[in-house]
Formats: C-alpha cells, structure tokens, sequence
C-alpha cells in the first residue's frame, strides 16, 4: 500500500519537472534527488513487505510446530500416566504373590507338622501293641515230671562201609565266602507335591519341623537332578538324617 502511494506522488510530480527544470537548474537537482529518494523508499517498502511475509510464514511454521510439541506432550503424558499404572498394578501383583506364597508355605508347614505327628502317634501305637502282645504270649514255666530212661536202644554196628575218611589236615580249608551286609533300611517320610511347591519349599517345611534335611538329599533319595520338574501328586521320599 504504501509502495503504491509512493509510485502516485511520483507520478503526480513528473508532469511539473520541465517546467521547474525550464525556470531553474538546481530545481532540476532537487527533482532528481527527491526522484532518487522516492525509488529508495520504494525498494526499501518492497524488502520490508518481502521480509514480513516470510516473518510471517516463519511464524505460521513455529505455531505448527508448537503444536506438534504439545501433542507429542500430551502423548507422553498419557504414556506416563498408563506406565504408572501399570507398575502399581505390578506391585499389587506382586504383593498379593508374596502373600499366597507365605500362606501357601504356612499350610505346607503345618501339614509336614501333622503328617510326622501322626507318623509318631502310629509308631507308638504299634510299640505298645507290640509290648501288649509279647506280655500275653509269655506263659510261666512249669515243673514236669522226670521219666525214667527207657531200654537201651539197638545201636548199629559201625562197618568200614559207613567210616568217612578222616580230613586231611594238610590241605587248607576252602574259603567260605562273606555274605554282603544288607542294606540298611532309611527312615523317613513320603511327601505328595502339590502345586507350587518346589524343593526348596519342601525342604525349609521340613526342617522347620526338626527335619534336617536337605535339597541334595531329597534329589539323591528321589533320583533327581537340578534340571527335574516337580510335578502335582508327584511322590517323593524325604529321607530322615541320622536313622
């Protein structure tokens, strides 16, 4: 607008510079200059014209890019928020395993307790019914009567026929061989796995109630390696140390 205003009073003095120019030479200078000056201006309007407009697309693009940002923001945020979440959910997973775990430990526990508990009541029992049994087997002794010695029986005549050699004492005796000892029967308890349990469980059972068994004994009295899956209902042997 501004340009265009310029171009219209320039136009609007062109006509009266021959005039000026007839009656005055340094009018004439002025003419060219002030001429000089309009076209500076002009230029001058066209570059600031020129630089708005690309200020002003400059701008358009950081306002773009402005909200890009805040919706990669609120995305993040959103992000964030749904990962919180997801952790205090985690964490109350996690709480609530640790509480099945002891509580599933605790019933093991007090199973292993009841089981050996009953193993000693039925062991006792059967000690008892043992002794009650032997009490009333025994019968007292009683004198019986001496009889007299019969007639001499008829003894057989002893023939050559029937005379074994005797031994020669300068051979040696054949060796007799030694009879392997038998095994020595291992005390202990069969445990049922149920599900969840693991040895290491079954073994702090156990020994919380005064078992001191381990791990590498129960896997050698089971035949199992480190590798070896416990399974539900499987039956294991929980060898009792120093029996």
């Amino acid at each position: 607008m501004r340009t265009a205003i310029l171009f219209l009073s320039l136009a609007l003095c062109l006509p009266l510079a021959p005039s000026l120019l007839a009656q005055d030479p340094g009018a004439q200078q002025d003419a060219e200059a002030a001429r000089e000056k309009l076209l500076k201006a002009a230029d001058q309007l066209d570059n600031i014209q020129a630089n708005s407009e690309a200020t002003k697309t400059s701008v358009d693009g950081m306002k773009n890019d402005v909200a890009a940002l805040q919706a990669t923001v609120t995305k993040l945020q959103g992000d964030n928020d749904a990962l919180r979440q997801q952790v205090t959910d985690l964490q109350a997973a996690l709480e609530a395993y640790k509480v099945e775990q002891i509580k599933a430990r605790q019933t093991l526990i007090d199973n292993v307790a009841g089981m050996i508990a009953a193993g000693k009541d039925s062991g006792a029992t059967k000690t008892k019914k043992k002794k009650e049994t032997a009490a009333t087997d025994a019968t007292p002794e009683t004198s019986s009567p001496v009889k007299s010695p019969g007639p001499p029986s008829s003894v057989p005549q002893t023939t050559a026929s029937n005379l074994a050699p005797p031994p020669d004492s300068s051979q040696p005796a054949p060796a007799q061989p030694t009879p392997a000892p038998a095994p020595k029967p291992q005390k202990g308890y069969y445990h049922i796995v149920a599900s969840g349990e693991t040895l290491t469980l079954i073994c702090e059972a156990y020994r919380e109630n005064g078992v001191n068994v381990t791990v590498s004994q129960i896997r050698k009295a089971n035949g199992l390696t480190p590798d070896s899956e416990l399974k539900p209902g499987q039956k294991l042997f929980i060898p009792k140390p120093g029996t």
